[in-house]
């Protein structure tokens, strides 16, 4: 059987892989490179170089089996590594980083901080409030930033942990993470587990770079 398939991103590429076995299939991409919005770059330092990804970066063990299943029959194994949140706020002069407890306290005058052990105290509680949401109907028209005012979550916390958090995330600008909507935001944060302190899942990148993945399935 001939068949045609229109993109070359992950699902594309794998449909193609699965198919061509047994069909003669022709696979149609209007870009210039192949892998959607796969995009790794060598970069040259005094160290050696690098293959840094640019689009695709990390995956994880608990909401990419499938792709880990993917990665193993190509023969590719993944590398561990760590998804951590730092902020720096120039203007507050606050800077923590959440990966453990002495990073979190890198400024040692914030263990005298009233503000930032209010934080640390607002962020479990969002976690459990999130949860508690999720439970039930999410309202479709609601925003991060209206559930932030209902739940009287300070200025201090939105400016300094959820709305940077999600501006890294989503690549956006504070301004547009207050009206992001509440639904994605929630059940993203519970997919990948930032809803949690504890028992988050383990994070891979792939050696080489993503476009490893894509050459496998080219070749």
């Amino acid at each position: 059987m001939k068949i045609a398939i229109i993109g070359s991103g992950i699902a594309g590429l794998t449909c193609a892989w699965r198919l061509a076995g047994h069909h003669q299939v022709t696979l149609f991409e209007a870009q210039a490179t192949p892998g959607g919005h796969t995009a790794t770059v060598d970069v040259d330092t005094p160290q050696g170089s690098f293959a840094i990804d640019t689009g695709f970066i990390v995956y994880n063990d608990r909401t990419y089996p499938r792709f880990m299943g993917l990665l193993s029959e190509l023969g590719i194994c993944g590398q561990k590594t760590q998804m951590s949140f730092s902020v720096h706020n120039p203007q507050s002069g606050l800077e923590y980083n959440g990966h453990t407890l002495t990073s979190l306290f890198a400024q040692r005058r914030n263990l005298l901080n009233p503000a930032f052990w209010t934080l640390l105290k607002e962020i479990v509680r969002f976690n459990r409030l999130a949860k508690q949401t999720l439970r039930g109907e999410v309202d479709g028209s609601a925003t991060l930033e209206t559930f932030l005012r209902q739940h009287r979550f300070t200025p201090f916390f939105a400016r300094h942990y959820i709305l940077p958090m999600g501006a890294a995330i989503w690549s956006s600008s504070l301004q547009e993470m207050k009206r992001f909507p509440l639904p994605l935001f929630l059940r993203f944060f519970e997919n990948h587990g930032l809803l949690d302190i504890t028992h988050r899942p383990q994070w891979y990148v792939v050696p080489g770079g993503s476009r490893e993945y894509i050459r496998a399935m080219l070749d």
